[in-house]
């Protein structure tokens, strides 16, 4: 496996995407006031059921959380992820594999070649092989020893590893109640297949993969102040201002939105759905921006009849 590394530039995180009943709640909410945040509950439902709004990566700092994500663990008795966390090392695996050109193909022949161009001269390829000895230091090579990946997996290391020191998926919101929910002994499972979750960048097009590529190193990327506004919104339940911040990309790459939150927004109603009708108390955990939008869950849920309340 390979990581991107820029050399004169630095990108934005993407995070918002890679989730109480009234009568059934718990005694515990009582009269006290509840700070909102992007927590929501079905409040016609048969039984507890909580939309969790994530962000995939988080810092210490962000902790402890808004006290609706505190109840929403508390109350299920199952939460369900964009896939299932138990099967992380399969999705790991299929990712890292779709991530790759088949052998004879490579990265030189799909984009732009000025891009090529200015990849080969700033950006430099670690090796991080999992076989690695873990105090032995990463290899760093030249960019031509990446180029079986595709733009899409580039574009999604190199913000990775561009990171903020101290932000991580380890910290992020989903690994905390992936964790909390395995203490407390809650079952676990996904609204996609592994599969179905691996496509959603694994089936990009050479143009699109490309396009993705591309955003991640604009320049523009590079403002820490654009990380603070969505984590602070996040942290407020301010949806309206999530989705201003993904304005440009609706804009500009209207297909390739659509593809990463309201085409599986609307895949998923059914599935969420049909939890609701299991009378099974249970939280639906994704990305923020997945109950964002005209065409969020929350929104979809809505039009079918639900009542929606956001704590």
């Amino acid at each position: 496996m390979f990581l991107l590394l820029p050399r004169k530039t630095s990108v934005r995180i993407l995070f918002l995407l890679f989730s109480f009943v009234a009568l059934f709640a718990s005694a515990t909410l009582g009269a006290e006031a509840l700070p909102k945040c992007c927590v929501w509950r079905v409040t016609n439902a048969r039984a507890p059921f909580y939309l969790v709004g994530s962000i995939h990566v988080l810092s210490r700092k962000d902790y402890p959380l808004p006290r609706p994500y505190e109840l929403a663990l508390k109350d299920a008795t199952r939460l369900l992820f964009e896939f299932d966390p138990n099967r992380a090392p399969e999705f790991e695996k299929k990712l890292a594999a779709a991530g790759k050109y088949p052998p004879g193909q490579n990265i030189r022949s799909k984009i732009d070649p000025k891009l090529f161009a200015w990849l080969r001269e700033n950006i430099s390829a670690v090796n991080v092989e999992h076989n690695r000895p873990k105090k032995s230091p990463a290899r760093v090579a030249e960019f031509d020893t990446g180029v079986g990946y595709k733009p899409w997996w580039i574009a999604q290391h190199l913000v990775r590893a561009r990171n903020s020191s101290n932000m991580s998926n380890s910290q992020g919101l989903d690994d905390y109640l992936v964790s909390g929910a395995r203490k407390m002994g809650k079952k676990i499972g996904g609204l996609e297949s592994v599969d179905e979750h691996v496509a959603v960048l694994g089936g990009l097009s050479d143009r699109d993969s490309e396009i993705l590529l591309c955003d991640a190193l604009r320049p523009s990327n590079s403002d820490p102040g654009d990380v603070d506004r969505m984590r602070k919104a996040w942290r407020n339940g301010d949806t309206a201002a999530l989705w201003a911040e993904n304005a440009r990309s609706r804009k500009e790459t209207p297909r390739i939105a659509a593809r990463l939150v309201d085409d599986r927004n609307v895949k998923w109603i059914p599935r969420i759905e049909a939890e609701l009708k299991t009378g099974k108390p249970t939280a639906i955990v994704a990305g923020a921006l997945h109950f964002s939008g005209p065409n969020s869950v929350i929104a979809l849920l809505q039009a079918r009849g639900y009542k929606v309340e956001q704590l």
